[in-house]
């Protein structure tokens, strides 16, 4: 009976493992799916899509379309998707730095934006257009809303549009800075205190913890007398 019982546990981690290995959100699986398949499970197209997407899994489509770096097909198909797969569509565009990209995001980019933060629904197409030191995007997100309480996004998304606005020389984003100084991701601390750096040469080396950081900046933004450097592309 034992050996019937050991055949029965190693048939079971076979199966376990053949099943892992196919599952949706594996890299192997989706690798060998054409772009129309990819599309077509991201758009919740049962009878063209190869296998049972969800939801969990649209995160590592878009993220296989994205490195594949082919937008058209990805343009072309947010004609007609929906709010969801727009969503998603999007998330993959974000991934690729072409002007055919820019040129899309800058369409669609300022449409419907909210009164409050800047959520997940519009964030991707400002930020893409914020890295690539778009005035207009690093405006919006530069909004003290987006700073007071908490950010739109998690530490990996809004930690590179933080670091966009010293890159991009967008000075009007000191005070935001500042505040984002106290951020519980470290990432979003060290692209503010960067960016303040470069605004503020050669000051605050006083400053020994976060609190006096804020109040040293904070000072040198409310002081009139100090001028940030302008802008340059």
């Amino acid at each position: 009976m034992k050996w019937i019982f050991s055949a029965a546990l190693v048939l079971l981690a076979l199966v376990t493992l053949a099943l892992g290995q196919n599952t949706p959100g594996s890299d192997e699986h989706l690798q060998q799916m054409t772009d129309k398949q990819l599309i077509d499970c991201l758009r919740n197209k049962p009878t063209t899509c190869p296998i049972p997407v969800q939801d969990r899994d649209l995160q590592w489509i878009a993220g296989t379309l994205g490195e594949r770096k082919h937008p058209d097909a990805l343009i072309a198909e947010y004609r007609t998707a929906d709010q969801d797969e727009r969503y998603y569509l999007v998330r993959a565009l974000s991934m690729i730095n072409k002007p055919r990209v820019s040129e899309f995001m800058r369409s669609i980019a300022f449409e419907n934006l909210p009164d409050g933060q800047d959520n997940e629904d519009v964030f991707f197409p400002l930020d893409y257009l914020a890295r690539h030191c778009d005035q207009r995007a690093l405006a919006r997100l530069n909004r003290r809303v987006n700073f007071d309480k908490s950010f739109p996004m998690g530490c990996i998304y809004f930690a590179p549009t933080v670091e966009a606005f010293s890159r991009c020389n967008y000075r009007a984003a000191a005070p935001n800075l500042v505040r984002a100084l106290d951020a519980a991701c470290l990432n979003i601390t060290d692209a503010a205190l960067d960016g303040l750096h470069k605004f503020f040469p050669h000051t605050c080396k006083q400053a020994h913890s976060i609190q006096e950081l804020q109040r040293c900046y904070g000072a040198l933004v409310n002081d009139g007398s100090n001028e940030l450097p302008s802008s340059s592309h």
